[in-house]
């Protein structure tokens, strides 16, 4: 359900307590160089990483371009790269790296 008055910090702040009680890692990484890297680097216990991009659960937070570059960056290496503006859009996510991980 989305709570239009809800900020993306609440969505995030739930998305990362999961993570921790689920034994992962959700760490907020920030590279010296450029802008748009991901909210959220996931790492599950047996090493495997994500990454998880916040926006506004009303709906409204657009994916910039600095964004856009870093999660074409990320895919073409490989990682798992989501932009989530829902719970269960995590959840969705968390499943599917989920799945890579125990392949």
């Amino acid at each position: 359900m989305r709570r239009s008055t809800e900020r993306e910090t609440a969505l995030e702040e739930r998305c990362c307590t999961y993570t921790v009680e689920h034994g992962g890692l959700a760490l907020k990484l920030r590279p010296i160089v450029g802008r748009g890297f991901p909210d959220r680097t996931i790492l599950f216990a047996d090493g495997h990483v994500w990454f998880a991009e916040f926006k506004r659960p009303d709906g409204s937070g657009e994916v910039a371009a600095q964004q856009k570059a870093w999660g074409r960056l990320l895919r073409e290496r490989g990682y798992g790269v989501y932009f989530i503006d829902r719970d269960a859009d995590f959840h969705v996510a968390w499943d599917k790296e989920r799945a890579k991980a125990n392949a």
